[in-house]
């Protein structure tokens, strides 16, 4: 790695793992005035075709990435509660969504947001092929027989982070019970977006532009790719027809894991971000989103406190209860989705069809800020 000019401040930072989060924080860093480099596993950067929900904290932390004609760009999303059979119990504004964050909801698929990315931190700075195989304090080994050595290490490498493993040493991350099935499907007409509660299972629909649309579907259940047709069965013709439309091969299929929170994830200049950290079930769609908010909080922290060590104690000061309360809000959010009880959905959907827009609102305001 090069030796940094920025007087007697080091600021080399290795970052392990090419995911989203990966190459944000690298973004951000190098915006910051330090030089990072990304290290990641797989030969090429090949990402998942599934799309995201960028909420409005996203949306917001993109912008200080550099990315707003990125956010310009996307479609904005609102959209709607909706029972299995698409009628609605409750709408959301998406003008009301982003006068209230001062940012949109958009809808972005991962594709376009990793390339995106990459534009902003430049190819030289990323390094394939280049799995972590030992870690000891800010001296990196990789499997290829390399070395590196950083002021700085993030690590960013997911679910199952070798980083983590080497700080933490807690085992592997939880399985929830709950698979999801995902796709993107190209359909040639708009599409109601939002999500669709049925028995035991939930569904959702959201515009990519392009006439892209990303949906999923999960449930408590086996991953048995066989069950997909009848449990697509339950729902409205808009799921079904997005699930139809994308090619069988193209279909991805994967438990849902998480992590109970902890109060530290840092040691020494040696820090966590995104999933590695507080790995989520996606059901307030906030994986990426914390990531994104991840990698700003933690550039800020870098650039203005002298020493790294101080910067890390801020950094998880300001984001280990935020992302601890959307691990704990991600499982409520599954249970209420996910309710088999006939009596306790029609429960629930009195509720939800009740509460106000501005009070259904509120209740996001503690995960999106304002």
């Amino acid at each position: 790695m090069e030796q940094s000019t920025s007087g007697s401040k080091s600021t080399e930072a290795a970052v392990i793992g090419g995911g989203i989060g990966g190459i944000a924080v690298a973004v951000a860093l190098a915006r910051a005035g330090w030089s990072p480099t990304v290290y990641e596993a797989s030969p090429e950067l090949a990402p998942l075709g599934a799309g995201l929900s960028i909420w409005p904290n996203g949306s917001r932390s993109l912008r200080e990435l550099g990315l707003d004609e990125l956010v310009e760009a996307a479609p904005w999303s609102g959209g709607a509660l909706r029972r299995a059979d698409g009628s609605a119990l409750a709408e959301f504004d998406p003008e009301a969504i982003a006068g209230r964050y001062a940012a949109p909801l958009i809808g972005l698929h991962r594709g376009d947001l990793q390339e995106a990315l990459v534009g902003a931190l430049g190819r030289e700075r990323l390094r394939t092929g280049a799995r972590l195989s030992e870690i000891e304090g800010t001296e990196l080994g990789f499997a290829d027989g390399t070395h590196a050595h950083a002021d700085l290490v993030v690590g960013a490498d997911g679910l199952h982070s070798t980083v983590r493993s080497a700080l933490l040493g807690d085992g592997d991350p939880r399985d929830s019970g709950i698979v999801a099935f995902r796709g993107i499907a190209r359909l040639d007409r708009p599409v109601p977006v939002g999500e669709w509660w049925g028995a035991g299972s939930v569904a959702g629909l959201l515009e990519l532009g392009g006439g892209r649309v990303y949906w999923y579907l999960a449930h408590r259940g086996e991953a048995d790719p066989a069950a997909l047709p009848r449990l697509a069965a339950d729902y409205g013709s808009e799921v079904r027809e997005a699930i139809g439309a994308t090619p069988e091969e193209d279909v991805l299929l994967h438990p849902l894991l998480d992590r109970d929170p902890v109060s530290r994830w840092s040691h020494g200049a040696v820090t966590l971000l995104g999933d590695a950290a507080h790995p989520m079930l996606p059901f307030l769609g906030q994986g990426a989103n914390s990531a994104l908010d991840d990698a700003v909080s933690l550039a800020a922290a870098v650039a203005e406190e002298d020493d790294v060590g101080r910067a890390l104690e801020r950094y998880e000061r300001e984001r280990v209860k935020p992302t601890a309360a959307l691990v704990r809000g991600s499982r409520k959010a599954a249970k209420a989705a996910l309710l088999g009880s006939g009596a306790g959905r029609r429960v629930r959907d009195l509720l939800v069809s009740r509460l106000p827009e501005s009070a259904r609102l509120r209740q996001l305001d503690p995960y999106l800020g304002r």
